[in-house]
């Protein structure tokens, strides 16, 4: 037995030094055991066979052994009580290398758990930079496609060129005379070059003379104007001089070189001396340009002089809105208003022709007719108010223009009357507004005037309104205001010489975190579209839409402007450019084919996202105030948005954000927090300098939207991009003589709401630098209604109606404790509001609309071979 015990033992031992293998130590261990106790019951049994002897020996005791048995019996216990004490030995010293290996074990296991996380690690950060790759490339794809396009295409891009050469001054600016002055004859190109860094203008007047018209007109265009386009410098260094060449004209023109570009401002009344003072001025210097209210016939240069209008009656914008009458209803109590007749000792009364004569005399049997009785002969400014039509005569063989036609017509506009002009008349800044003139003024010649009662009949009231407001758009950009005429003034000197302005940039807002928080607690959002996000594209990398493209080669709609002399990004009616083969092609607008076992065929939708354009993003803008857990939550849902650019969030919060907020990681997309200029509502809406596309999505901190609504939403902004595209609809209706605000859910609305909405970056600067003041201040004083001032405003410049997308009504948040909509007079406030703009307004611009847009393929039945681009929208 002991032998078998050694060979298991041996066995053992090789098994562990074959193997090292814990399972034949445990075996090995188990045998020592074994033998151990085998050992240990013959030792006890040897130990106690001498003590027994024959006298108390047991019936069944064997017998006692020999002498030579008993040596025997002995040698061998003490051999197997050697052998015992080697096996325990053995037993010791295998426990000690099974603790040994134990203890190496698990440092084994320790480090085998560390090499696992240090692998995922290193394979998390491989993944990371691969994705940085990728994006890298698709940014290194994008700039070579649009370099690409740049030089296939030769895209104007607003720079100053290089290594251009200064021109020099024609012979035929030296040929210039009386009567033949145009910008090819009499202008120096030389001094006003593309790339010249010179101020463009230089205005002159006297301080003495600083309540005269022109110098009225001056110091408004001084403050006005960048500082990049008039310096207090020389004259000689300018490109233009604006001159006021009235009484003092003398002392002005001395400080005036022959050979500079002049615009002569001689705003003085019709007279023998300013006949005599216009004639001496042009005899003096006839490359001249004459700006007069007074313009002859004969000595008049079309393209050259220019026509200005009267004194303007307004000094703010506020105070001309305010004073504005409404433009409906669209007929008023009397059709016609008598014309304004000179004094019987005029010398313009002495020398009227028989024609004319006959039209003054039609006119007034028309005032005296009984057939035509809802006409008017008085002359004041309610008189006029109360006249559908205002008439000025323009008798044959007089001036072009006159202070006291100009008066008159400026008149007629305040009135909110349709001017209606009898003859040959210039109006104000005729070359720049011709296009807004012939939509806002009747014109007829003399011969017409028997027929006036029938043909003004034929206008129907949709045309009456459409006069009536463009008129009151000549007043309210060009007219009404000095700044407004100073304004005009220059964008139509810079239209003229072909000169870009300076870009209009917004304001850049401080930041609204911290000193020693710039950075932001970053962290990963769970997916929680990933029901919705089967269809919706590739994720496009950060791609600036092309800014200030079309600002110099296509010409701009100035009514559209608030400042004309600045250039801006773009406006809503100028087309992208066409998408290019390479476009479609390239990875980096996120375009990848469609499998066609699917169903659909060709590629996927988002190649043709929004009319076959080209790729290009948004910017979201968020208003938020004081409360980051709801502010986590809305943003969380963009993180992975397709066609998102950047993200503002506005702090209108008196404290900082909480700087230990973990913010959510967009997934590379720029995430920026500005403070705005106090706790406004405004602010939703302000020009930031950080808006780097064309596209804006305004939102509210508490506004939970699903991705597949806000692609759709974005695709149909891409087809209007004119127009507010946005969710929840309201509506206003009539309750007796007033408006009345509403959300019930009907079958047309005219208002879409701003808490989540895209609309044009152009619109931010019409509302933040357009619109009067007291609006905006209205707005702050209730806290509310400024997304019913933007419909206001987009609806009024457009006269298009806001689209609405998906069924969506309602903006739930979950967690909100406080919310605007839930006061009180929250309705009874929008309700005041949609009153007080269309006072301001002059009429109610908001339009109703049935429209609205879902996905094509929205509830309609398909087979399971087939699948939607939206399954929910």
């Amino acid at each position: 037995r002991i032998s078998l015990l050694h060979r298991h033992l041996l066995f053992e031992m090789r098994c562990w030094r074959k193997f090292g293998c814990l399972l034949s130590l445990a075996g090995l261990l188990a045998a020592l055991c074994a033998l151990t106790v085998w050992l240990g019951d013959c030792s006890s049994r040897c130990a106690a066979q001498p003590v027994s002897s024959s006298s108390t020996a047991s019936p069944t005791t064997p017998p006692p052994l020999s002498g030579r048995a008993l040596r025997l019996h002995r040698r061998n216990c003490a051999d197997s009580l050697a052998a015992l004490a080697d096996l325990r030995r053995v037993k010791a010293s295998v426990r000690q290398e099974l603790v040994r290996m134990e203890r190496e074990r698990t440092k084994i296991m320790q480090q085998i758990r560390a090499s696992r996380i240090e692998l995922a690690n290193l394979m998390r950060n491989q993944r990371k930079i691969s994705a940085d790759t990728e994006i890298a490339r698709s940014d290194l794809a994008a700039l070579q496609i649009r370099l690409a396009e740049a030089d296939q295409r030769n895209l104007p891009v607003l720079r100053l060129p290089l290594n251009i050469s200064t021109l020099k001054s024609a012979s035929a600016v030296d040929k210039a005379s009386e009567g033949n002055c145009g910008l090819v004859d009499c202008f120096d190109y030389a001094r006003c070059g593309l790339a010249d860094q010179r101020p463009r203008f230089a205005l002159l007047y006297s301080a003495t003379d600083s309540l005269t018209d022109a110098a009225r007109l001056l110091n408004s265009s001084r403050r006005l104007l960048p500082d990049s386009m008039s310096t207090n410098v020389a004259v000689r260094d300018s490109c233009l001089v604006l001159a006021d060449v009235g009484s003092s004209s003398k002392s002005t023109l001395s400080a005036v070189p022959a050979a500079t570009n002049l615009v002569a401002m001689l705003l003085l009344p019709a007279s023998a001396a300013s006949e005599r003072l216009r004639r001496g001025l042009i005899a003096e210097r006839p490359r001249a340009v004459v700006a007069s209210r007074y313009q002859p016939s004969g000595s008049y240069r079309p393209g050259w002089d220019i026509v200005m209008p009267a004194k303007a009656p307004f000094r703010s914008a506020s105070d001309l809105w305010a004073a504005l009458p409404p433009l409906v209803p669209a007929r008023r109590p009397r059709l016609l208003a008598a014309p304004l007749l000179p004094g019987a000792n005029s010398s313009w009364w002495r020398q009227i022709s028989d024609v004319d004569r006959l039209v003054l005399d039609e006119l007034q049997r028309l005032c005296r007719s009984d057939v035509v009785d809802n006409l008017t002969s008085k002359l004041e400014l309610p008189a006029l108010a109360g006249a559908t039509f205002c008439p000025i005569l323009a008798p044959a063989g007089a001036p072009l223009s006159t202070l006291g036609g100009q008066r008159r017509l400026l008149d007629c506009l305040l009135a909110g009357s349709v001017p209606l002009i009898l003859g040959d008349m210039l109006p104000p800044f005729g070359d720049l507004l011709e296009p807004l003139w012939r939509r806002a003024i009747v014109r007829l010649p003399r011969s017409r005037s028997s027929e006036l009662a029938w043909l003004l009949a034929t206008y129907s009231d949709a045309t009456l309104l459409e006069l009536r407001r463009h008129g009151r758009l000549l007043l309210e950009r060009h007219l009404g205001t000095w700044r407004a005429q100073a304004a005009t003034l220059l964008t139509l000197l810079n239209r003229r010489l072909g000169l870009p302005g300076p870009a209009a940039v917004g304001p850049t807002g401080s930041s609204a975190l911290l000193p020693g928080h710039s950075r932001l607690l970053m962290g990963r959002v769970p997916s929680h579209f990933d029901e919705t996000q089967d269809y919706l594209g590739a994720v496009e990398p950060p791609l600036d839409s092309v800014l200030f493209q079309h600002n110099y080669t296509a010409p701009a709609p100035i009514s559209q402007l608030p400042n004309p002399l600045l250039n801006y990004p773009s406006l809503p009616g100028h087309p992208p450019p066409p998408p290019t083969d390479a476009q479609f092609n390239g990875s980096a607008y996120g375009y990848r084919p469609i499998n066609h076992s699917m169903g659909t065929g060709g590629v996927e939708f988002s190649r043709a996202a929004g009319g076959n354009l080209p790729a290009e993003q948004f910017t979201a803008v968020v208003l938020s105030y004081n409360r980051e857990s709801v502010l986590v939550g809305s943003l969380s849902k963009l993180a992975g948005l397709p066609y998102l650019h950047s993200v503002l969030v506005v702090w209108n919060g008196e404290r900082p954000p909480n700087p230990s907020t973990v913010w959510p990681d967009l997934g590379g997309v720029p995430l920026h927090f500005i403070r705005g200029p106090g706790n406004s509502l405004n602010n939703r809406f302000l020009p930031w300098s950080q808006i780097r596309t064309e596209a804006v999505l305004s939102l509210d901190d508490d506004v939970y939207m699903r991705q597949d609504e806000l692609v759709l939403a974005f695709r149909v902004w891409r087809e209007h991009r004119d127009r507010i595209v946005g969710f929840p609809a309201r509506f206003h209706a009539r309750s007796g003589s007033g408006w009345v605000y509403d959300s019930n859910q009907t079958c047309e609305y005219s208002m879409v709401l701003t808490g989540a909405a895209f609309l044009h970056v152009h619109y931010l600067h019409l509302y933040s630098y357009w619109l009067p003041a007291a609006l905006r201040a209205e707005v702050d004083r209730l806290t509310n209604c400024e997304d019913i001032l933007m419909n206001f405003l987009v609806s009024h410049v457009t006269r298009k109606a806001p689209i609405k997308v998906t069924s969506r009504w309602t903006f739930p948040c979950f967690g909100c404790s406080q919310s605007l909509y839930k006061d009180d007079s929250h309705f009874f406030e929008r309700s005041h509001c949609i009153n007080y703009f269309s006072g301001m307004f002059g009429y109610n611009t908001l339009l109703y609309s049935q429209f609205r847009a879902d996905s094509v393929l929205f509830k309609t039945r398909l087979g399971t071979d087939k699948v939607k681009c939206f399954k929910y929208v």
